[in-house]
């Protein structure tokens, strides 16, 4: 008889970028890579969060995530790269450039 048990300790992807969400739908790009978000928990949790920080819905939010990449097809999730988040290390709104134009030191 063998019995087989799932490993708790698996390898969880750290990913940091630009998140942005629609009712049914999310989007996270990364330096390199956009992936697609899968609606779970987390995701909820998430856009909470990020709704929170946000001036206006359709502001991007930079996020640093941990999870599972996947490759797999989807019916719902087009991307060829999905996300699978299952935890959430940090939310911050969009950085503001500065227009001001500073000459010399002090």
């Amino acid at each position: 008889i063998s019995f087989g048990c799932k490993n708790n300790s698996e390898q969880l992807s750290t990913l940091k970028g630009s998140y942005i969400f629609f009712d049914d739908a999310a989007v996270l790009q990364t330096k390199d890579e956009i992936y697609g978000v899968f609606m779970n928990e987390k995701t909820i949790e998430l856009n909470t969060k990020a709704k929170a920080v946000q001036t206006s819905p359709e502001e991007v939010i930079y996020v640093e995530l941990k999870g599972n990449i996947s490759t797999e097809e989807d019916e719902k999730i087009k991307w060829e790269k999905k996300f699978d988040i299952k935890k959430i290390i940090s939310v911050i709104p969009k950085k503001q450039v500065s227009n001001t134009l500073i000459l010399g030191t002090e």
